[in-house]
């Protein structure tokens, strides 16, 4: 604390050039940290699930492949199944917004025992497997875009060739680390519309072209211990059906979105070396610049008894503090920023929930204080083991 007055007038001698390389590694910060925390969040989701003892079946061909509707009742007869739904992602305009939030046709009456994390007012559950185009929505859905019940929720046609005009009749809430957005409906509803387009633009006995099919299947199970045995039992139901599916828990499930990603991990990780590497080039030159300007100063300090010990602790602090305050703003500024505004609104339901967890943030911080350790470090020594002689004779 002697020094403190010292090294912060050092640190605003150029205020130019400190306030770039505050701004620089704030900014390298920020962006690299919201590039973790996806992938943070991503892994916590995928993992909270397991819980709730869940498989979802899709077509063996991925989501470009159909799953007739007929095979949920061989499914429901299985045992070890308490409840099976369709789940269509119906990937409709709200508004123009193209993917505003996620949007699934279900079955009424067994979306919520699958579904059983989520809670809705027993009312409007009873309105919502009574109403043909009646919709539910989560509750972040419903506060964000100040929606109510009985307000109209038109979905424009985009992905199917319809458009549905649904109302709104109940609005579900449940754990903050769950879907709060979605906007569930009939999926008999979306099949009457593909049936009756089908009907208009292809003629009569066309209506299996477009309707009568589910895009996934979700399966709730009595037990953790059943879901490895039933999911191979429902692959083999349909092994040999033109229609052959793949089964999986609804972890694995999740897991496999990540998979469709490559190795964008790994490419972030790289691009992090290749960004912390960019601001130790930074931070270097702009502390080798400020001691060449600083030569004969550091001389003085040398020749009226400043040890070579303290000068290299003192250059070594400047350089810390200049790179600690860009952590700071970027890395615990990064997490404060997610804290207050949710950017999981913008996923369209890929992922319920976004914020930058803690051990990220830390993560940040150290990386902030390690540039700056390392990027003074040649200064210091070559300040500290500078001449008396040279640094008073040397002009700047």
């Amino acid at each position: 604390m002697k020094y403190l007055h010292y090294i912060l007038r050092n640190a605003r001698r150029n205020p130019v050039r400190t306030t770039l390389t505050i701004a620089s590694t704030a900014i390298c910060l920020f962006l690299m940290l919201l590039l973790l925390a996806f992938f943070a969040v991503n892994d916590q989701v995928t993992s909270s699930v397991g819980v709730y003892n869940r498989v979802c079946t899709l077509n063996a061909n991925g989501f470009a492949g159909r799953i007739p509707v007929t095979a949920l009742e061989p499914v429901r007869a299985l045992d070890g199944v308490v409840a099976v739904t369709p789940f269509s992602w119906l990937g409709a305009k709200y508004q123009e917004e193209v993917l505003p939030f996620a949007q699934f046709g279900v079955d009424a009456d067994t979306v919520f025992t699958i579904l059983d994390e989520f809670t809705i007012p027993s009312d409007q559950l009873a309105a919502f497997k009574e109403s043909r185009d009646g919709c539910v929505i989560g509750r972040k859905l419903a506060d964000e875009r100040r929606l109510k019940l009985g307000d109209p929720m038109p979905l424009k046609r985009d992905l199917y060739p319809v458009d549905l005009n649904l109302k709104i009749v109940g609005i579900y809430d449940g754990p903050t680390n769950r879907d709060l957005r979605m906007c569930l409906f009939h999926w008999k509803y979306l099949d009457e519309e593909l049936k009756r387009v089908a009907t208009a633009l292809l003629g009569k006995g066309s209506e299996d072209r477009l309707a009568g099919n589910v895009g996934m299947i979700y399966v709730k199970c009595n037990s953790s211990q059943a879901m490895a045995g039933l999911c191979a039992r429902v692959d083999e139901l349909f092994r040999n059906s033109e229609y052959p599916t793949r089964t999986q828990t609804e972890e694995a499930f999740g897991k496999m979105f990540a998979e469709m990603l490559g190795d964008l991990r790994g490419m972030i990780r790289a691009i992090g070396l290749a960004v912390v590497f960019s601001l130790l080039c930074v931070a270097g030159n702009a502390m080798a610049m400020a001691m060449r300007e600083r030569t004969t100063e550091v001389a003085v300090l040398k020749a009226i008894g400043f040890r070579r010990g303290l000068i290299l602790a003192l250059v070594l602090t400047e350089s810390v503090l200049v790179s600690g305050a860009g952590g700071v703003i970027g890395a615990l500024g990064c997490k404060a920023f997610c804290d207050v505004v949710d950017l999981s609104r913008y996923s369209a339901g890929f992922l319920p929930f976004f914020y930058v967890p803690w051990p990220i943030a830390l993560l940040g911080m150290a990386v902030a204080l390690g540039i700056g350790l390392v990027s003074g470090l040649y200064p210091a020594v070559r300040a500290a083991n500078s001449s008396v002689i040279d640094g008073l004779r040397k002009v700047i």
